[in-house]
Order: structure tokens, then C-alpha cells, then sequence
């Protein structure tokens, strides 16, 4: 049975949503399971929403967006630590679906190699829990994130996409597809995959191509904000860059990256269901809204990119799950309480499915916090005396991290063991410089790895197998832009 393929299920009479909303919400959570390659039951706080009619995800979600607010507000160690304490707890009833799953296994040897380490050496314990806790709002991001894609699924917009790409010229499909995401993954993250995904797979002459197109935007967008967990991780550990400083490396290299996706696209024919003007403009709008929102509250109330485009994500969810319940109120009774608990089951299979990264970006926390112990910053720095600098450095750095993933390690620990040792005075760069670097290879490297999670939502979106993504379909396009992406930081640093 594929993972397009819902299981079916008997279910209890005596349920409280009514037949029709029961047989719904039973398909969201063995298709969830389906997808993440789990056991047929749910995690049981879906399953006692679906069967309550209580959003209990929603509700959660909104807690842990204003723990994740306060803190950043009042600069709350305490805040913090209760947030990464909540995450980090959160991970228990989860464990059977994150602890078998690679970046669980890697999650935890670092966490345990993380706290081992600190003991051996005598480090200061409780100064890395608290470095760690600033991961705490890169989980927020996937969370908040999340929200958006059941909203626009509600509204029935998904189709409208691929009636986007169809209008652009035949040889300039590829490059719109390519562009879509990269602006929609600015407030969808990995959403915007699923979503182009859904839209056009099976409608193209060549889903391949569609494909790696999706991937090399999603890629670079993460030049240009916090658009996966994987930025919003990088700038934790950056905290003193500003977001306009890496803007300023970052556009040039996503505009050049555009530019080379597009010369090495192949032409695509999409057969696209028609679309009505009025769909389109509210697509467009719905896809612009998430980073407009995420500007508008980063200048005007000063927040922080990660949790900017965190709370812009959730303001839109509600604003688009609003209009889809007055769209329905009126088709029939208790719409409104359907709209809210489907949208909470496909929250709750999101959290799911990012629950291998939440174990993972919190150990990476950890490793950060022990990696910048002076006694073991000072031996890295000894080890690593032997790197080269400037171009030469960088560009070992920007190409040896995908290789090295291409085998399965995730991106990030990487970062987390490197990052503190790669310094700017080491590369001869400025701070943005390098910080942009590391986005563009952990960029690179999503695209390269069959073990990242974009590759996994690509071949779940497209239908593609992961042999002709990865290193086969998208290694070309990563070295040329890793090469001019290192020229790039660089010379703009």
C-alpha cells in the first residue's frame, strides 16, 4: 500500500462528530501514518481530538508561539528553558515515530556525546542547557509553519498553483516553479513543496524536472529568511547578524541561483485544471501573505525573523481558516467545528512527521553549547589550525558539507560540530559572510541527501524517486552555485 493510499478502519458508532467528519478524520491519521512509515495508530492526542472535538494542537501551538514571544521580549533565560523543556517533553509520547527514524539515532548520540563531553572536560552543565534552549524557537517555526498548508487545503487552492505555472511560457516553467517556491517557501517552508507537489504531480511531461525545480527554490529561499528550521538554527547560533546583512549577500545569491536553474531547466508541458481569476489573485495573495506579514512585524515591533515569520504564519492560518468557515457555514451544519478539527489532525501529522528533526535541532543545541566550552573551542581551533582560508576554505566548506551528507548525515550536525571552529577571522570574512555560507550549504546539502527531509517531502509530493533527485539530479546545480556563491560572500562580506 503506497502513502497515497488511506487504510480504512472500523470506526465507533457511538462518535460524537458524526459519521462523515469521523470517517474524515480517521483517513487524515492513517495517511499520516502511512507517510511517516509508522505504526497505524496516531499519536493519542489526535486521536483524542479527532474523537473530542477539542483542537488540542491548535491550542498548544498557540502556548508555545507566546512562551517563544515573552521570551524573546524579555530576553528570559527562563523563558526559554521552560519553552526547550515543554519541546523536549513533547518528544516522549512521539518517540515511536522519531527515535528509529536516522536524524533520531544522530539526535541522540549527540545529545549523550554532548553531555558525556561536558562532564569529562568540566564544563559548565547549565551554560549549554541554556545555549540549547535557544533552539527552542526553531521548533516554534516548524510548528507555526505547519498551520498554513491545511488552511490553504480548506480553501481549496491547491489547484490554482499549477494553473500559475501552465500560464508562464513553455520553456519558462521550470523557472517559475523554481521562483514560486523560493517566494512561497519564505512562509511555507516545506509546505510549499507539498503544495506544488499536489498541484502538479501527474500534470507535467516530465515530473522530474518539476521536481528538482521545487527542491533548488526551497533551497534558495533559505538565503533569504529563516524559511526552514535549518536558517532559523543558524541565526540561534549567529545572534548578533542582523537579517538586512544577510539579506544583502543573500539576494544576489539567490537571484544567480534562479538564473542558473533556469538556463539548466527542461521545457515542461502542465495540463492544469482551468482557474478562475478570482483563485488565482487569492492564491497569490495567500502565498504573499506569510512574508509580508513576517516584514511588516519584524520593522514594526522589532521581532526577531525566526519568530517574525513564526507569528505572520499563524496570523494568516487564522485569517485563511476564517474565510474557509464562512465559505461553509452556510453548506451545512457544524462546518466551522470541521474546518477547526480537520486543520488540527494535519497539524498533528505535521508535528509527527518533524519530530526526528524537533530531537535533532535540540541536540544540536547542545553541541553548540559544548563546542563553545573555552577549554574545547580552544583544542578545535588547534585541529582545525590546518584549514585553508579565504576562497580556498570556503569553498571546501561550501562543497565538502553536501558531499559528506550525500551519505546520510544531516546538515546540521555538521554545522553544530564545525560552525563554532569555522570563524570568520579563520576565513577571512565577516560574520554575515560566514553565516550566509553555512545556509548556502545546508542548502545545498538538503538537495544533494536522500536523508533530508526535503528529499523525503519531494518524493512524497511528486511521486519522484529520491535516484533521480539528490546528488544524480541536483549535483551539477549545486556546484556551480556553490562556486559562485563563495565568490559572492566573499567579495559582499
Amino acid at each position: 500500500m503506497t502513502a497515497n493510499t488511506p487504510k480504512r478502519y472500523n470506526l465507533p458508532r457511538s462518535s460524537p462528530l458524526g459519521s462523515k467528519t469521523t470517517v474524515e478524520h480517521y483517513t487524515l491519521i492513517a495517511t499520516a501514518s502511512d507517510a511517516i512509515r509508522g505504526p497505524a495508530d496516531f499519536p493519542s492526542g489526535a486521536a483524542r481530538s479527532a474523537l473530542q472535538g477539542f483542537p488540542t494542537h491548535i491550542v498548544m501551538l498557540a502556548g508555545a508561539l507566546g512562551v517563544a514571544l515573552l521570551a524573546e521580549s524579555q530576553h528570559s533565560a527562563a523563558a526559554y528553558g521552560v519553552l526547550a523543556t515543554a519541546l523536549a517533553l513533547g518528544l516522549v509520547p512521539t518517540r515511536k515515530y522519531w527515535i528509529g527514524r536516522r536524524s533520531g539515532k544522530v539526535a541522540i548520540i549527540l545529545a549523550i556525546g554532548a553531555i558525556l563531553g561536558s562532564l569529562a572536560v568540566g564544563g559548565d552543565l547549565i551554560r549549554i542547557l541554556v545555549a540549547a534552549s535557544q533552539m527552542a524557537v526553531v521548533i516554534v517555526l516548524i510548528l507555526c509553519v505547519a498551520l498554513i498548508r491545511p488552511a490553504l487545503a480548506e480553501l481549496g487552492l491547491d489547484h490554482a498553483v499549477a494553473a500559475i505555472a501552465a500560464r508562464a511560457p513553455r520553456s519558462l516553467r521550470g523557472c517559475a516553479i523554481l521562483l514560486g517556491v523560493t517566494i512561497a517557501g519564505l512562509g511555507l517552508s516545506f509546505g510549499a513543496v507539498s503544495i506544488f507537489g499536489g498541484s502538479l504531480r501527474g500534470r507535467t511531461d516530465d515530473d522530474a524536472t518539476a521536481a528538482r525545480a521545487a527542491m533548488r527554490g526551497l533551497a534558495l529561499s533559505m538565503t533569504l529568511g529563516p524559511s526552514t528550521a535549518s536558517v532559523a538554527a543558524v541565526m540561534a547560533a549567529y545572534p548578533h547578524v542582523g537579517w538586512g546583512d544577510t539579506l544583502r549577500i543573500g539576494l544576489p545569491i539567490a537571484l544567480v541561483g534562479i538564473v542558473i536553474g533556469s538556463i539548466a531547466a527542461r521545457r515542461l508541458t502542465i495540463s492544469a485544471e482551468p482557474a478562475s481569476a478570482g483563485e488565482l489573485t487569492r492564491a497569490i495573495l495567500a502565498i504573499l501573505a506569510v512574508p509580508a506579514a513576517a516584514v511588516l512585524l519584524r520593522l514594526v515591533f522589532g521581532l526577531s525573523m525566526t519568530l517574525a515569520i513564526a507569528t505572520a504564519a499563524v496570523i494568516v492560518a487564522v485569517w485563511l481558516l476564517t474565510c474557509a468557515t464562512r465559505a461553509a457555514t452556510g453548506k451545512q451544519r457544524g462546518a466551522v467545528r470541521q474546518v477547526l478539527l480537520r486543520s488540527d489532525v494535519q497539524l498533528g501529522e505535521a508535528w509527527a512527521q518533524a519530530s526526528a528533526e524537533t530531537a535533532l535541532f535540540l541536540a544540536c543545541g547542545l553541541v553548540l553549547g559544548f563546542m563553545r566550552e573555552p577549554v574545547v573551542a580552544e583544542s578545535a581551533r588547534a585541529v582545525f589550525a590546518f584549514a585553508p582560508r579565504g576562497y580556498p576554505g570556503l569553498l571546501v566548506m561550501m562543497v565538502g558539507v553536501p558531499l559528506v551528507t550525500t551519505f546520510g548525515i544531516h546538515p546540521m550536525a555538521l554545522f553544530a560540530i564545525l560552525a563554532p571552529v569555522l570563524t570568520p577571522s579563520l576565513l577571512g570574512m565577516s560574520e554575515p559572510g560566514v553565516f550566509q555560507a553555512w545556509i548556502v550549504a545546508v542548502g545545498l546539502s538538503m538537495i544533494v541527501s536522500p536523508a533530508s527531509i526535503l528529499t523525503v517531502t519531494t518524493v512524497l509530493s511528486f511521486g519522484v524517486p529520491a535516484n533521480r533527485l539528490c546528488l544524480r539530479g541536483n549535483g551539477l546545480y549545486a556546484a556551480g552555485v556553490a562556486v559562485v556563491a563563495t565568490c559572492l560572500c566573499l567579495v559582499l562580506s
